[in-house]
């Protein structure tokens, strides 16, 4: 396995350094974008500022193997609208996208995950329901429909590992592999510990029988990297 997404508070070389412990390859520090503040959500200048954080990390970090990407989980709202300036987000290795309000709706959200998945600036929609274990239920949307658009544009849908999410959960996991859609899969780690958090989205994963090659995490850094570079092409 090459990587994990790490939405961390923990320092970027002390992510960096627990993500090289576990042999990856590579590693994505995923913040929240600004529009979510009560969750420290960064702007663009505080995403400039990690830029050199993350450069620093790296040159501590080379010959060990391990690169640390640039990333962000932006914050999107009902109608699948980023909240960051997309010249800002090209400058990324790769980004997510995920939706933090209006989570508690109980009438069909399909809507706003197919715009979500037509912004240009995502490659990955993140933990798609907005479930959370015991406090809330997540949407609900026309499944097969939003993976479908996922496969057509050849974007990824994450397995957010957290164990208080678990989103997707293996039934929409086995419609997931139905589709064909990639997979990608997050710790949503707030610290260096909670990488192991990799091992339950894993787990769902094989359990859902979902192929390794739709798997995001298992692409090697050039490949990925392509894979970004081929959805950003398309947006020209």
């Amino acid at each position: 396995m090459h990587t994990g997404w790490s939405d961390g508070s923990g320092s970027v070389l002390e992510m960096a350094e627990a993500a090289k412990e576990r042999s990856y390859q590579y590693i994505a520090i995923t913040d929240h974008s600004k529009g979510l503040k009560i969750a420290g959500g960064i702007d663009e200048k505080a995403l400039a500022a990690q830029a050199r954080e993350i450069a620093a990390a790296n040159a501590a970090m080379r010959g060990s193997g391990l690169t640390v990407l640039r990333s962000i989980e932006m914050n999107l709202n009902p109608r699948g609208e980023g909240d960051m300036d997309p010249k800002a987000l090209a400058r990324l290795d790769i980004v997510l996208g995920a939706f933090h309000s209006a989570l508690r709706k109980k009438e069909d959200q399909t809507p706003r995950y197919l715009a979500a998945l037509r912004n240009p600036d995502i490659q990955v929609l993140g933990h798609p329901r907005g479930r959370i274990y015991n406090f809330r239920m997540g949407l609900k949307a026309d499944w097969p429909r939003v993976f479908a658009l996922a496969r057509r544009l050849d974007k990824a849908v994450e397995i957010d590992s957290y164990p208080d999410r678990q989103d997707l959960n293996l039934s929409l996991l086995k419609m997931a592999r139905k589709e064909g859609v990639r997979i990608s899969v997050g710790t949503d780690a707030h610290h260096p510990d909670q990488l192991e958090f990799i091992e339950l989205g894993l787990a769902a994963a094989l359990k859902a029988r979902i192929p390794p090659d739709r798997i995001l995490n298992f692409m090697d850094l050039a490949s990925l990297r392509a894979w970004v570079a081929k959805l950003r092409n398309r947006k020209r």
